[in-house]
């Protein structure tokens, strides 16, 4: 024990030392080992979530780039469609108060359903048209102010027929060409001139063309301030382009011809032009006939026109329109009367008429009612359908002055039926011609119902037993046709007056009347109410706002959370 306990210190102390050396070498490694280690974990995860994240990005963008190559691409298809549908249909919308640039929902319908091929050719280009040389052509009607807003409305409503059928076809010519050269020498026998319209159609190999000018196409309106001086001033009021197109459109593609003769012979005045026109722009053909005595009428009509007599018929012209209604016992004929009150009372005439069951007294129709006559004239009245036809289903009321007091002599008598198309009210009294406002005596009178217009019918069957009929049509006014109010849209003359005439003459098929287009300042303004406006600026000042913000807040949201 003692020799252990003399074991040298020093020695003891070195393998201490080394011991000591050695577990601290042990733990540096240990520790160094373990730091290491840590850090390349550490290093590790990030690298992990970096590849997560830019994988996610990558997938993103690829997301992103590719919505966007879809969008353009479909932005490129679809303005590639409008192009195209563009050239074939109507795609605009009109935003003008009186769709000034619209063709008419009728005229619409009429133009898909032609079969035939037809070209509407404007003798003029486009720029030229609208761009000067038509106002200078206007000049020689007169037209003094610029109506560059009418000749542009003519050619957005003309490029609107082929869009609605395939089978019309619209093209513009200049006058200077080769092409203009050959149109004018192909219809030789006519003058055509700059700004007309030439409708063209073969129907089972025979073509009919129409030529529509300037008068066709624009109402004009005159100002004779000027006349005693030996000039008048005319301005463009309206477009009739729609009308005039469309009628030469229904007359070259029809089989049908209506004749139609105006005996002018009886009356003091010609009251007709407005009337004819319209008849012609409808595909008839007129044929006027002034002779004081009717000596013969064609069977080729298929009607005559009475319009405003002053003198009376003898009693051989009587025979012949006679004659002319019953056609041999084929019936298929008519005769429109339009009569006049400040004419004596023709009584050959009105005799006539009567056999038909048509009675006409003397004196004028006097409306005792303030709230149905023009003011301060009591003589110009309001007449409304009476329901007994379907010919006077639009009908929405009449206004005609001087109104011959008409009722049916009977309803029906042998094979002749009369109805009474439109009716005064029953507030309605005669008076004497030249009656003026405020007569005295209107109260004693005996008020009632009279009619505007009467309908007799003489009918009939033929060796087939197909019903054949004939008519006659009386107005009580020469007024229906001649006044201002003829060409009123808000009133029912002109319709009427050409629903008459078709029946008249046995078509089928009611004539082609569209409302002339004016273009005026007028704007949506004029209608905004205070509670309009009121809706408006909360929709656009608080809700849409609200809307916006809100989606704005939730798209944010959502991304951040993703």
């Amino acid at each position: 024990m003692e020799e252990n306990k003399n074991i040298n210190p020093e020695a003891e102390l070195e393998t201490t030392e080394i011991q000591t050396e050695a577990e601290d070498f042990d733990i540096a490694e240990a520790v160094k080992g373990e730091k290491k280690a840590k850090k390349e974990k550490k290093a590790k995860k990030p690298r992990k979530k970096k590849l997560m994240k830019n994988q996610a990005l990558l997938k993103r963008g690829s997301y992103s780039i590719a919505i966007t190559a879809a969008v353009v691409a479909g932005v490129i298809v679809f303005n590639f469609l409008v192009s195209a549908l563009s050239n074939r249909f109507v795609l605009e919308f009109d935003m003008s108060f009186e769709k000034v640039n619209s063709i008419s929902e009728e005229n619409i319908d009429f133009i898909k359903d032609v079969e035939d091929e037809v070209t509407i050719t404007m003798c003029a280009d486009k720029e030229s048209y609208v761009g000067g040389y038509m106002a200078y052509y206007a000049q020689q009607y007169n037209v003094s102010e610029d109506a560059t807003g009418y000749y542009d409305q003519t050619l957005k409503l003309l490029d609107k027929y082929d869009n609605y059928n395939k089978n019309i076809k619209v093209e513009y010519i200049d006058v200077q060409s080769s092409e203009f050269a050959a149109l004018a020498s192909k219809y030789s026998n006519e003058t055509i001139s700059y700004g007309d319209i030439v409708v063209s159609a073969t129907k089972n190999g025979n073509e009919r063309h129409r030529i529509v000018g300037f008068e066709d196409i624009y109402q004009l309106y005159e100002d004779t301030t000027y006349a005693s001086y030996g000039y008048t001033v005319c301005t463009v009021s309206g477009n009739n382009v729609e009308t005039a197109v469309t009628s030469a459109l229904a007359y070259v593609t029809s089989t049908e011809t209506k004749k139609l003769a105006v005996l002018t012979g009886h009356s003091k005045s010609d009251y007709t032009a407005d009337y004819q026109t319209m008849l012609k722009t409808n595909n008839y053909e007129i044929t006027v006939i002034d002779n004081a005595v009717i000596t013969e009428l064609s069977g080729d009509y298929d009607a005559v026109v009475i319009a405003g007599p002053t003198t009376d018929f003898i009693g051989s012209e009587l025979d012949i329109i006679a004659e002319f209604l019953d056609n041999d016992g084929k019936l298929g004929k008519g005769l429109i009367f339009f009569a006049d009150v400040t004419a004596p009372y023709l009584t050959n005439l009105y005799d006539f008429l009567f056999q038909w069951g048509i009675s006409i007294d003397e004196g004028v129709l006097y409306e005792t009612n303030s709230s149905n006559h023009m003011a301060d004239d009591p003589t110009t009245i309001g007449l409304y359908s009476s329901g007994a036809d379907d010919i006077t289903e639009n009908v929405e009321i009449c206004i005609s002055g001087y109104n011959a007091p008409l009722t049916a002599a009977f309803e029906s008598e042998g094979n002749i039926k009369v109805t009474s198309l439109i009716n005064s009210l029953e507030s309605t009294v005669i008076a004497p011609v030249g009656t003026g406002a405020g007569w005295a005596d209107a109260d004693d009178q005996t008020a009632k119902v009279y009619s505007g217009l009467l309908q007799a019918v003489k009918s009939d069957y033929d060796d087939d037993n197909n019903l054949i009929e004939s008519y006659v049509m009386a107005f009580g006014s020469i007024e229906y046709i001649y006044s201002e109010y003829y060409e009123y849209t808000s009133v029912s003359n002109k319709d009427l007056s050409l629903e008459v005439a078709e029946r008249a003459v046995g078509a089928e098929d009611v004539g082609i009347q569209f409302v002339s287009k004016t273009i005026t300042e007028e704007s949506f303004s004029d209608r905004v109410t205070e509670a309009s406006a009121t809706v408006i600026r909360v929709i656009f000042m608080i809700m849409l706002p609200i809307i916006l913000i809100a989606a704005g807040i939730i798209i944010y949201v959502k991304r951040r959370n993703a």
